[in-house]
């Protein structure tokens, strides 16, 4: 597995499937504003459904701050447009079938079991200059540990329409 990002470094650039077709990049992304990169199990998961469900309430408030949601997994497209259909999901999904880009953000999990090739529930804010100004994952995939939404809101609202951070910080429950 690929080295996370730390706060301050470059973002990983990528280009994946959208859940509804097409493909979207995250430079297009930072091209408009800062981009928030939710990676997460799996969708139809029951805590995947809580964390987007929950950003997808708050989502009209990360477009006011300047920042655009993206939620990222290795499902394939077709499921994700089932899911993205059933939660009414207003930000795009895109698919990371062959797990290349959860090992660039080092987010891609290994070993046996369910889990295996599955991407870290994690969330990274990405400015408009392709820095990474925030991570968090969650190493406990037992304790089905969500992200602080608001935390993570604010953030952004600090940042602001700029897409810049005035100050970087890693939360405190990121272990990077």
């Amino acid at each position: 597995m690929s080295r996370t990002p730390s706060v301050g470094e470059r973002a990983p650039d990528f280009t994946l499937p959208e859940a509804y077709g097409g493909s979207l990049s995250l430079s297009e992304v930072l091209g408009r504003g800062a981009a928030v990169l939710i990676f997460y199990n799996g969708d139809f998961g029951v805590i995947c459904n809580v964390e987007m469900k929950q950003f997808q309430r708050m989502y009209e408030e990360f477009r006011r701050a300047g920042a655009e949601l993206i939620g990222i997994c290795t499902n394939s497209q077709f499921v994700h447009s089932a899911w993205k259909e059933r939660l009414d999901l207003q930000f795009p999904l895109l698919s990371d079938f062959d797990g290349k880009v959860s090992d660039d953000y080092g987010v891609l999990m290994g070993g046996e079991g369910y889990l295996n090739g599955r991407s870290r529930r994690s969330v990274f804010i990405v400015d408009r200059d392709g820095e990474v100004r925030y991570a968090w994952i969650s190493y406990d995939t037992s304790q089905a540990e969500e992200p602080d939404y608001d935390e993570v809101l604010v953030f952004c609202q600090e940042m602001g329409v700029r897409g810049k951070a005035p100050t970087d910080r890693t939360p405190d429950s990121s272990t990077l």
